[in-house]
């Protein structure tokens, strides 16, 4: 047969097929043909991109808040925010925060973002106002300064990260530190005397945040967002209002 006709064939076959590669997307096609699976956590802490942030769960994603993010009037205050979501909705999660100490051109202090959730509901609606309270101390030599904190969660799908407007300007202390003494990783010896730590609260920041499915019963770290809701002593009028100003700024990313 002349080669002209093997040719037409591999056309015709190709132009059978187009329809199914346009309603399904170049990538789902590929990902069946080459049999992978999407949506996988990966190892270790992943950067997200600008805007609204999709998470996965059991990912450590890192994100800022910072004068590029949006801004809203929310029930805490006005405040820069980032939007987050899930794929899925959890019935029950646990939300781990790891915030890291910025360096500040206006203070000798290195500075943190004091995070609170604002869980939406499917309106975009705020139904819930979450505090990470309390914010562990992780200092150790060699690495960058952090606050710690989870807090466990029901019926999570979207919700904003944001801080309290008052707070900006205060600060974080710690107790005193015992000292310690530890050999690193490379098997070299340090030690560090008592120390009482003081991190302003700033209106900007840098989060690593991971939502975990179904917290143990038997993990004791989080206290449940009942005890940790902002929005108990409004009058339903200023909840109202509030929820309403905040629903109009989580459009904004």
């Amino acid at each position: 047969m002349p080669w002209n006709f093997f040719q037409s064939v591999v056309l015709a076959a190709a132009l059978l097929s187009l329809p199914a590669l346009v309603s399904a997307g170049p990538i789902d096609w590929a990902r069946r043909k080459l049999g992978g699976e999407p949506d996988k956590p990966k190892p270790g802490v992943i950067e997200a991109q600008p805007g609204a942030i999709t998470l996965l769960p059991g990912q450590p994603t890192r994100f800022s808040v910072d004068e590029a993010s949006p801004e809203a009037q929310l029930p805490r205050g006005r405040s820069f925010f980032r939007r987050l979501q899930l794929r899925e909705r959890l019935d029950e999660a646990l939300i781990e925060v790891r915030v890291i100490a910025q360096d500040s051109s206006a203070s000798k202090f290195r500075t943190v973002f004091r995070p609170l959730f604002y869980l939406l509901d499917e309106e975009g609606n705020v139904r819930e106002t979450v505090a990470v309270d309390p914010l562990k101390l992780d200092i150790r030599p060699f690495q960058t300064t952090n606050l710690v904190g989870c807090v466990s969660v029901k019926q999570l799908s979207r919700f904003l990260v944001a801080t309290v407007e008052a707070d900006v300007g205060k600060s974080y202390e710690s107790g005193a530190r015992d000292s310690v003494k530890a050999a690193s990783k490379g098997g070299f010896y340090y030690s560090t005397d008592a120390v009482k730590v003081k991190l302003p609260y700033a209106a900007t920041g840098e989060l690593v945040l991971t939502v975990k499915p179904r917290p143990s019963a038997a993990d004791k770290r989080c206290e449940p967002s009942d005890s940790a809701t902002a929005s108990a002593g409004k009058s339903g009028a200023d909840k109202a209002d509030a929820d309403k100003s905040a629903k109009a700024g989580a459009g904004a990313d």
